[in-house]
């Protein structure tokens, strides 16, 4: 949503135009990627005290809209709170997101006056309607630079084979191979994950399958990280190549701190919380 100069019945607080003096509505951001997603903070900061009194009547909340024109992706959060946190996932977006910052009201205000109109204005005010915007914030274009839905090289390394040995169970994970990562599935979980996967099951039969592999997959290269052996395979370096891209190194990931679940969720985009939606939208089907 791009903002261009405009002509309003009634003034607004921007940095582009003159309708308040000695005001203003300024957004810290804080954006970032990590794996398959976006992370975005925004602190909100406005100087004027009957729009900060309007909020804090819950008469008006902060307002955020995050847009990729090139995908169509479209959300809009709000919050009376002075800071609003997103996330989007990689796969809604390409190329850029445009973040636009704005003061809605939630209901009907009449007679609003400020003290910080423009003299133009003064002695007068203004009767506004529920969702009207009354101020622009700071605005801000956030690249996104990589535009891969691969995690990296990571499928080139992962190898799911129907595995013989019953001993093992219905999955197991061998590290032992230099290019890749052999992960087994019993004959008849094989057969399940082969025809699910391909269904209306995508999302759940990766989660059980590929989720609980990496994990193990990650614990033995925090345990062999210093094992030249094992930290010179190319399956190793190419994980360990994605970790590091995404500000994570091995030496933070622990079992003790749940911070190896969680960094493992993170690489395949939160693959739980997919599979329960999935599985929803299946049982409200049927």
């Amino acid at each position: 949503m791009r903002i261009k100069n405009r002509l309003s019945p009634y003034p607004i607080l921007d940095n582009f135009g003159d309708d308040y003096v000695d005001s203003s509505f300024n957004v810290e951001y804080e954006v970032n990627s990590q794996f398959t997603e976006i992370y975005g903070k925004l602190i909100f900061e406005i100087n004027n005290d009957e729009i900060k009194q309007l909020i804090a009547e819950h008469k008006a909340v902060y307002t955020v809209h995050i847009e990729s024109p090139v995908t169509c992706f479209r959300r809009v959060l709000s919050s009376d709170d002075t800071e609003i946190e997103f996330r989007v996932n990689t796969a809604s977006v390409k190329k850029v997101i445009e973040i636009r910052t704005f003061i809605v009201l939630t209901q009907e205000v009449k007679g609003f006056y400020s003290k910080k109109f423009h003299p133009d204005y003064q002695g007068q005010t203004f009767d506004l309607e529920a969702h009207q915007i009354i101020a622009i914030g700071t605005a801000k274009d956030y690249e996104i630079k990589k535009d891969d839905r691969d995690f990296e090289s990571l499928p080139s390394i992962l190898r799911i084979v129907k595995s013989e040995d019953r001993r093992k169970g219905a999955l197991s994970v061998n590290t032992d191979n230099d290019e890749y990562v052999i992960i087994g599935l019993s004959e008849e979980t094989f057969k399940l994950y082969a025809n699910l996967g391909k269904s209306s099951f995508k999302a759940t039969a990766f989660s059980l399958v590929l989720l609980p592999a990496l994990i193990v997959i990650i614990q033995r290269m925090c345990d062999s990280k210093d094992d030249t052996a094992v930290n010179s395979m190319h399956w190793f370096k190419v994980i360990e190549n994605l970790l590091n891209n995404n500000g994570i190194h091995l030496n933070d990931i622990s079992i003790d701190n749940d911070s190896l679940l969680s960094t493992c969720q993170k690489i395949f985009a939160d693959p739980i919380d997919r599979s329960f939606k999935e599985l929803e939208g299946w049982s409200e089907r049927v």
